[in-house]
């Protein structure tokens, strides 16, 4: 079965190929794709476009050599056995009131888990190419996706310790539910630098602690520490980046711009990802707080369209952080100007918020970009067949009838248990692989 969202698609010849792999391995249970964003007009969705089509075949092959046949499920653009998926991936509620029970809502990576505990492989192909998907135009709709995903994530939390899942299930897992919880903790070592940094500008430094004492205790501040610990962090942020723009200028820059444009478009990307990465912090971590503090979310239809939002919208969604960072900026240059600068980065994303989400949904703005040869794509220089049908107009033949639907095949779904219970209680060979 091949499994697609309503804003995704796949072309001919990668189906073919899905299909091909999927029958000369009979113990693959699922095969998933690596979509790539297209189709995106806004400043916002551009940029996210071009990231994903410059980082994600590099980031996907990584990922794809460690998980090997335990990867994960997209939830969409992947192929799959419908027999192994029927009897093994049957959901429960999760004990207790949403949003940390009941119904599951990041159900793929679950999926993925029970198909591989079933004795199924899960794997990922990165070098197919031929996968596709929209997403949100702007930074409000992106957030309001990340809101459900937020909640979905936190629940695979209570998933850690089911019984019988491969240890890479645990750690998709695990790894779903840091890459929001990682925002709260970033907010939560900032407030706690930002306080430090302010006593010791604030509270005259007491260097003899006894009336015994000798010799003073002078304050510690390690540079040969604090340095490597800076170049550490900026090389894991930014050298997936850098890689990724290599292999692109190396293999095929004419797709994106050539390469003059290539690297200025990759230096734009990073800036505005440098931009936004505070205001996504700031809804990351309410985010997590809300879902922490009981408060669920429904899993509504999501707008792909593109549209440049009002500033009043706009406003209403940052001021809080807009606000902070106002104030967080004016601290800080009053009482200690050189953390200030160091925390540059945050605060003028947090006051420029508002800014930053009006004009990055300018659907102007994002074409003429693309006028000038910036943040282009594989999928707009040379786009393929399947996305070229896209824009051309529909044509009916007035006596040709429809195809029928597929048969339906009505089969029971058991639910599957995390408890001890199943590892007591497996499913048969028979059950399991082959069938």
């Amino acid at each position: 079965m091949l499994v697609l969202d309503a804003d995704s698609l796949m072309s001919g010849d990668t189906v073919h190929q899905l299909i091909a792999e999927m029958e000369a391995n009979p113990r693959l249970g699922l095969l998933q794709t690596v979509p790539i964003p297209v189709r995106q007009d806004s400043l916002f969705g551009r940029a996210n476009q071009f990231a994903a089509a410059v980082y994600s075949p590099m980031l996907a092959t990584g990922l794809s050599f460690w998980q090997s046949d335990a990867a994960n499920y997209f939830g969409h653009n992947a192929i799959m056995r419908v027999d192994a998926f029927t009897r093994h991936c049957g959901l429960p509620e999760l004990p207790g009131r949403p949003p940390l029970g009941g119904d599951i809502l990041s159900h793929d990576f679950v999926e993925a888990a029970l198909l591989r505990r079933a004795g199924w492989e899960v794997r990922m192909r990165t070098d197919l190419g031929g996968s596709f998907e929209e997403m949100p135009s702007h930074i409000l709709d992106y957030a309001k996706r990340d809101r459900r995903w937020v909640q979905g994530n936190l629940q695979h939390l209570r998933l850690l310790g089911g019984s019988g899942l491969h240890m890479l299930s645990r750690v998709h897992f695990l790894c779903g539910a840091l890459a929001y919880l990682s925002s709260l903790i970033w907010l939560a070592i900032l407030v706690v630098s930002t306080i430090d940094a302010l006593m010791r500008a604030l509270i005259e430094p007491n260097f003899f602690t006894s009336n015994a004492q000798l010799f003073p205790n002078w304050p510690i501040a390690p540079p040969n520490l604090i340095m490597p610990l800076l170049g550490g962090t900026l090389a894991m942020l930014l050298m997936p980046k850098v890689l990724g723009v290599c292999l692109a200028l190396r293999r095929h820059p004419g797709l994106y711009g050539g390469r003059a444009r290539l690297a200025a478009s990759a230096l734009l990307e990073a800036l505005f990802a440098m931009l936004i990465a505070p205001l996504m912090m700031v809804f990351h971590s309410r985010f997590v707080i809300e879902v922490l503090s009981g408060r669920t979310v429904a899993w509504n239809p999501q707008s792909r369209e593109g549209r440049a939002l009002p500033w009043r919208e706009a406003l209403r969604h940052t001021w809080p952080g807009t606000l902070a960072g106002t104030f967080w900026a004016w601290i800080t240059w009053w009482y200690t100007p050189t953390f200030f600068w160091w925390l540059t980065p945050v605060w003028l994303g947090l006051m420029l918020a508002a800014p930053l989400v009006r004009l990055s949904s300018s659907l102007t703005i994002g074409r003429r970009l693309r006028q000038r040869g910036l943040l282009l794509v594989p999928s707009e220089t040379a786009p393929p067949a399947v996305l070229k049908g896209l824009t051309l107009p529909a044509t009916v033949d007035g006596n040709a009838e429809p195809a029928p639907p597929p048969a339906e095949r009505p089969c029971d779904m058991p639910l599957q248990s995390f408890s001890r219970d199943w590892a007591r209680h497996p499913p048969t060979q028979q059950q399991g692989i082959g069938k």
